[in-house]
């Protein structure tokens, strides 16, 4: 038994050690412009039109969408604009985020 546990032990730190290589969230038919695009929209209506978190929730739901990822993808948005993170981006700040965030990880179209 203790020979296990300093194998255990290692294999352990070995998983630890290993860089984390978290893939690209999926963005069904949208773009990382799409995504930009939707938290500047949202940051708006907090800024701008004074909207609340339930409102903004409510518009996401009036939405169509093509794919159920895309309404996760965009309510961790609202939920990130509606948050502390939000009270510190302005609307042009919060599309640049989210588009940066999105493009991280993914190839560059080869044209």
């Amino acid at each position: 038994m203790q020979n296990k546990v300093p194998l255990l032990l290692s294999l352990i730190g070995l998983f630890l050690i290993q860089p984390a290589s978290a893939a690209p969230y999926p963005l069904g038919t949208m773009t990382c412009d799409d995504i930009g695009e939707f938290a500047s929209e949202a940051m708006g209506w907090r800024k701008e039109e004074l909207a609340t978190y339930e409102e903004a929730m409510a518009r996401l739901e009036a939405r169509t969408f093509a794919d159920p990822v895309e309404k996760k993808n965009l309510s961790i948005v609202l939920d990130y604009v509606f948050g502390n993170y939000g009270r510190n981006w302005n609307v042009e700040s919060a599309g640049n985020v989210f588009r940066s965030d999105c493009k991280k990880g993914r190839d560059e179209p080869t044209e």
